[in-house]
């Protein structure tokens, strides 16, 4: 009897050691998991915050530009010297260099619908700047009719000229409406990640 109390006080230590070590390594195994997920979140979190930023600058400065852009072509439509032309000219030339340098060093930006719903999908960038392209090459066509057409003909071609800048500025201006609900959606977002 005694030897059969030693042997179960033996079971019994065992029993509770080998029951000790499994919950160890299952709270081990949790908690090293909840570090793990943890970290992936902080780290997703912080990708998010680096694409937005990109974004929200990118944004920021295309914004100020179609709205630049619109100036221009509103401008445009009133009777100026060849030096304001000129002078209009090259600052939209200068515009344009500008974000052609900055979309090639922030190329971050690009990744927003990866992390955000964003309303400018790829697609959609493309299809706008297809329309917009479209609409700038027609105004230039219309423009260069125009200096080689006289009386009725060169008429019919200002009114066609004008109703084509009233289409690139609404078409500019539906793009920055677009732009800046995609800043507000992801603002949005982005607030409701460190809630």
């Amino acid at each position: 009897m005694n030897q059969t109390l030693v042997v179960l006080t033996a079971f019994a230590g065992l029993a509770g050691a080998l029951l000790t070590q499994l919950l160890t390594g299952l709270f081990g195994y949790y908690t090293d998991k909840r570090k793990a997920n943890l970290e992936r979140a902080n780290l997703y979190r912080a990708k998010q915050v680096e694409v937005a930023e990109q974004f929200y600058f990118m944004t920021g400065e295309t914004m100020s530009v179609l709205r630049k852009s619109v100036e221009y072509w509103k401008d445009k439509n009133k009777q100026r010297s060849e030096a304001s032309v000129a002078f209009f000219n090259g600052e939209m030339k200068r515009l344009d260099a500008y974000m052609e340098k900055l979309q090639a060093e922030n190329w971050k930006q690009n990744l927003i619908s990866l992390y955000f719903d964003v309303t400018l999908s790829y697609d959609r960038v493309i299809a706008a700047n297809t329309r917009s392209h479209a609409l700038y090459l027609g105004l230039l066509d219309t423009a260069e009719r125009i200096g080689k057409a006289d009386g009725e003909e060169k008429e019919r071609l200002l009114g066609k000229y004008h109703l084509g800048l009233f289409d690139l500025c609404a078409q500019y201006d539906d793009i920055y409406k677009m732009l800046a609900g995609d800043m507000a959606s992801v603002k949005t977002a982005l607030l409701e990640t460190f809630r």
